[in-house]
């Protein structure tokens, strides 16, 4: 079977992370006016892709697949085993929002849980393990970034996989708090894909390291955790 279909499942909008109930503050920002249309919501995307989750999510991605696919986990204790475990916990204390934290956490052991029974020979009972003996949190960038190098993908498409399920993740959002009509969700999806190909080309070709992860998307932040403050809530984040 060819590398995209096998990984097409990870992909999927209805891959069963929980994913769906969380907007990581975009509700907030649509409750209170900032993002109103397929515009708004555009430049909301962008930024984080190419500042946001793409500088935080698709460097945990780069930086598990790299592991993995580099053979660091030969053995209990080694440096690729540390190395994943500080990504998880980067990933995890950077988000400065409780409810975008602990949603993160919440997604990222679904995702664990379903990788370790949809892909058994992956090995990511490891990372069950660590999170069961204190060491990590659980982090969906990083079971992502795992199973890609375990399907036998290059690290580009990793990332970019990642980021683009991110970006249908947030529209979808968009189009339950009636931002975005259908076409309009479809037009801006396609609108985001070179920002995805060239965002995930330039994490690849810059190969950060963990301690490089960062957000500069200072209003997404504050939408994330002014989001637990709103009179009325449709999503967990």
């Amino acid at each position: 079977m060819r590398l995209e279909l096998r990984g097409l499942p990870l992909l999927d909008s209805a891959f069963p992370t929980g994913a769906f109930a969380h907007s990581f503050g975009l509700e907030t920002a649509v409750r209170e006016g900032r993002v109103s249309g397929p515009g708004e919501l555009r430049r909301w995307l962008e930024a984080s892709v190419w500042a946001g989750t793409g500088r935080t999510d698709g460097v945990g991605v780069f930086c598990a697949h790299a592991v993995v696919s580099g053979g660091g986990l030969t053995s209990p204790g080694s440096l690729g085993e540390e190395r994943l475990q500080e990504v998880d916990r980067r990933l995890t204390l950077i988000r400065l929002a409780r409810e975008s934290r602990e949603g993160s956490v919440k997604i990222g052991r679904r995702y664990v849980r379903l990788a370790e029974a949809v892909y058994p020979e992956a090995g990511i009972e490891r990372y069950r393990r660590w999170i069961e003996e204190g060491g990590c949190f659980g982090q969906a960038p990083v079971v992502h970034g795992w199973l890609w190098a375990h399907l036998g993908g290059g690290a580009e498409d990793a990332v970019a996989g990642y980021l683009y399920a991110g970006v249908v993740g947030v529209v979808q959002c968009a189009l339950r708090l009636s931002v975005v009509g259908q076409t309009d969700a479809q037009r801006t999806i396609r609108d985001l894909l070179p920002d995805v190909e060239a965002a995930a080309g330039e994490i690849v070709r810059l190969r950060p390291e963990p301690w490089q992860m960062g957000a500069a998307c200072v209003f997404q932040e504050v939408a994330g955790i002014r989001h637990e403050t709103l009179y009325s809530r449709l999503f967990m984040s």
